[in-house]
């Protein structure tokens, strides 16, 4: 009985806002490969977004390839993967023709995707993330070349077959395909592709969109829906025996003439996303239909991304030293926290301080009351002395009196004196490589400016 591992939407290199989540998706794929290790399926589909951004950067690609290297090499598990609306096709598909020998098939090509690919068992039809434009492209480009190479002596039907493939399931051109019929697209591919199953074999359709029904995209997504359009019908899915999808990050199975599933991400990726992650394990018949088994494999996760809500930024402190002071709740010490604060008042360094209890918070102060009308100077200009309109400042901005140095500071500015502020204590003369008082200065380069000009993120 062939069983395959669903799973999609990892997003490596994903940034969490503030940070990095590298090492919270090393140790989820760590987890993914312990449950390859005790289930041993027969394959692992990956149905999409297996990066955040088109270009990844290295420290992606690393786990990417150490993920691989686990399951497809140390496993034995053969991989297959489709390309999300995150992922740039051909980037992913470097080298495919020499990976599928090690076990690795990358199924990028949207014009092949009406044909399988038998891995463990099972004919898996990959679908890359598309929109209509690129069905209208394929579906011409296809009837294009059956035209060239009917030969009308030897095949009257080829024109026929050619315009047939320019008809979506035989209801209408694909000339007239809008471009955000997303439905309709779908449906052109998968007409295709049901012609070429073969119905004593399990089939397992990956594709990656947004079905009907299946809820809001996740915040942060390159949307999908546009004004409402942008969705497929579950019904479009029917001739398979499952269908894996990726875009949505929360675990869900949908209503359709087949078990039409969502394995979420790997990790919470937002903040409101769910902290309830897993895997799907899909057990198929030898001769093909419906599913004998579906179940989920929960993947803990050591941090939690979690909201801070309703709470002042005092009371949110004494909580914070108080769960790290406690050796139960220490490590929730250390989730990825969103905390909002009521406090109306301006908070000095409050996110400095914040990060002091809860080093991976990020703060929102909703409400903050500021005065619209402050004190403003007044009388005659040629009366009011300079110290007096600075004391009046002072008092409106700190609400208190400057201290005696500041005074002394502010009357000696005043006087036109030199005024000299050092912390290091004065020695006899200038230091032995300072430059004569006349010498040009040579620019020097700030330093607080980039050690890597080329923007790459640390390794």
């Amino acid at each position: 009985m062939p069983r395959v591992l669903h799973t999609a939407d990892w997003h490596l290199g994903k940034r969490l806002h503030d940070f990095w989540l590298l090492d919270e998706q090393r140790e989820a794929l760590d987890r993914l490969a312990d449950v390859v290790a005790r289930e041993r399926p027969d394959l692992v589909l990956i149905a999409g977004d297996l990066f955040d951004v088109p270009v990844p950067q290295v420290r992606a690609l690393q786990l990417w390839e150490r993920a691989v290297a686990r399951i497809a090499d140390e496993l034995g598990v053969p991989i297959v993967v489709i390309p999300g609306n995150h992922d740039q096709a051909e980037r992913i598909a470097m080298n495919a023709r020499m990976a599928r020998h090690a076990g690795l098939h990358v199924l990028t090509d949207l014009a092949a995707a009406h044909l399988p690919v038998r891995v463990g068992g099972v004919d898996v039809f990959g679908v890359p993330f598309h929109k209509p434009p690129h069905v209208r492209a394929v579906a011409n480009a296809a009837a294009d070349v059956a035209a060239d190479v009917a030969s009308p002596s030897t095949d009257d039907g080829a024109p026929a077959a050619a315009d047939d493939l320019r008809q979506m399931d035989g209801l209408r051109h694909v000339d007239d395909l809008g471009d955000v019929d997303y439905d309709a697209a779908m449906d052109w591919i998968l007409h295709r592709a049901r012609r070429h199953r073969t119905p004593s074999v399990p089939s397992v359709l990956a594709a990656h969109a947004f079905v009907e029904g299946a809820g809001q995209e996740p915040e942060g997504e390159e949307a999908i829906l546009v004004g409402g359009a942008g969705g497929v019908r579950p019904g479009t899915f029917h001739g398979f025996d499952y269908v894996a999808l990726g875009h949505l990050h929360r675990p869900r199975t949908l209503e359709g003439p087949a078990p039409v599933r969502y394995a979420g991400s790997l990790f919470p990726y937002a903040f409101g996303e769910p902290n309830e992650k897993s895997v799907t394990l899909v057990d198929l018949p030898e001769g093909g239909g419906a599913p004998t088994e579906i179940r989920a494999v929960p993947l803990p996760a050591r941090r939690q991304v979690r909201i801070v809500d309703g709470k002042r930024f005092a009371e949110v402190i004494e909580e914070g030293r108080a769960t790290r002071a406690d050796p139960d709740r220490a490590a929730r010490a250390n989730d990825y926290l969103l905390v909002r604060v009521q406090d109306r008042d301006p908070i000095d360094h409050a996110l400095a301080r914040l990060r002091e209890v809860h080093p991976h918070a990020l703060l929102e102060q909703p409400v903050i009351d500021v005065r619209t009308e402050g004190r403003r100077l007044s009388g005659d200009v040629r009366t009011i002395r300079p110290e007096d309109a600075f004391l009046d400042f002072y008092e409106s901005v700190y609400d208190a009196q400057p201290s005696e140095l500041e005074l002394e500071i502010l009357r000696a500015v005043l006087r036109g004196d030199d005024v000299v502020i050092d912390d290091v204590a004065p020695d006899d003369g200038p230091p032995r490589d300072a430059p004569p008082e006349n010498a040009p200065r040579t620019a020097e380069a700030p330093t607080d400016a980039p050690r890597n000009p080329s923007g790459e993120e640390p390794a």
